[in-house]
């Protein structure tokens, strides 16, 4: 009973800081909804009085909002795919295979995490130019495949949670690596792996410098980018309506994501990663 007005207490804070982070994306999708030219209107509602879709017809009749949604789709999905690809097998290997050099090579991948990312954009740009991969996905995806350091730690850090006897026995059984891989330890790791996948979706949705310097076509731009055609706006007329209704569009796809997912990540950060 003395504890129940500081658990009180604190269950208001939290509640309170969730309402201050919920209102940004509550204010976005009330602007979406309401009329351009009553955007600024002096009355504050939080909830316009006859919502429309103008904002979300004028964005896609102006801009190719279309074809950014689906580069984003495309270079997230990708990008996702291609960092599984590498780390999921890489994390197995580290864990449980034995081969010389395992653990230099491990703690050097690792050691890429401490390097900012921005140390390498201008290695990298004259690199993809030279190659003719300006201007192009792929001079946004394989670049940003590469960085996989937290990704093959996380992995390993998994594989590691489970059983070597496993593996073991499979070995006695003349199971090779991949088949270890495939039938024993992927199967247990699934929390893991749609958590990562979470991740990486997000990180790759939200590229925006990166895909700012490589993509200089308007119809190669993805979400992130495109969003930056909205602030240059005629006085007279400010596009906040239709910046708000893409910004919406830019969100929900995560937002959905991560709702199916939520189950996985949860259990993949508690350390359940077998359920």
């Amino acid at each position: 009973m003395r504890a129940a007005p500081r658990a009180w207490a604190v269950h208001g804070l939290l509640m309170l800081a969730a309402l201050l982070s919920i209102f940004p994306l509550f204010w976005m999708t009330t602007t979406a909804f309401t009329p351009n030219e009553l955007v600024l209107q002096k009355a504050f509602r939080f909830w316009p009085d006859e919502p429309s879709l103008a904002n979300f017809n004028r964005a896609f009749a102006d801009y190719p909002v279309a074809m950014w949604l689906w580069n984003s789709i495309l270079i997230a999905g990708l990008v996702t795919l291609g960092k599984l690809v590498i780390a999921v097998p890489a994390g197995f290997a580290f864990a449980h295979l034995r081969f010389r050099g395992r653990e230099a090579a491990f703690w050097a991948i690792v050691a890429t995490m401490t390097f900012p990312t921005v140390i390498g954009i201008v290695p990298l740009y004259v690199g993809i130019s030279k190659i003719g991969w300006f201007d192009s996905r792929a001079g946004v995806i394989v670049p940003s495949i590469a960085y996989i350091g937290f990704y093959v730690f996380f992995m390993r850090q998994t594989f590691r949670t489970l059983p070597p006897e496993m593996f073991e026995a499979a070995r006695i059984d003349n199971a090779g690596p991949f088949r270890q891989l495939l039938q024993i330890g992927l199967p247990n790791v699934v929390p893991a792996v749609a958590s990562l996948s979470v991740i990486s979706f997000m990180g790759a949705w939200n590229i925006y410098l990166w895909a700012l310097l490589v993509l200089d076509s308007p119809e190669k731009r993805t979400l992130a980018v495109g969003l930056k055609a909205f602030t240059s706006i005629d006085d007279h007329e400010p596009l906040w309506g239709p910046m708000m209704a893409v910004a919406l569009l830019s969100c929900l796809p995560v937002m959905v994501i991560f709702a199916f997912a939520q189950r996985f990540v949860m259990a993949a950060f508690t350390g359940r990663v077998g359920e």
